[in-house]
């Protein structure tokens, strides 16, 4: 008995687990599933809106930054429009004003 219970705590933690996986980045389980690498490329990168794709492709040659920090930067680029002149030109302190150090 007390194997079966410890196996259901197991499991209760892990289905618990991916829900909250699932739910971090905010997208439901529609926007999950359109980010599907045959309908928006790898990663799901082309379900992007339009605006924050332009800013990947401006920080991708501007910086040699990991996929996660150019997510970021597209993000906030496109978020704040007042952040412009660091955005076309100096990603590094974009990512600084968001915290993320080391570029």
């Amino acid at each position: 008995m007390k194997r079966i219970t410890g196996i259901a705590v197991v499991f209760i933690l892990l289905s618990g687990s991916a829900s909250v996986a699932i739910g971090q980045d905010g997208a439901t389980q529609k926007q999950i599933e359109q980010r599907d690498p045959d309908f928006c490329g790898a990663g799901g990168a082309g379900c992007d809106p339009a605006e924050v794709q332009r800013w990947k492709a401006v920080g991708n040659r501007l910086a040699d930054l990991s996929s996660a920090d150019l997510s970021q930067y597209a993000y906030a680029c496109a978020k704040h429009p007042d952040w412009k002149r660091d955005c076309d030109t100096n990603p590094a302190a974009v990512l600084k004003r968001l915290g993320i150090e080391g570029y």
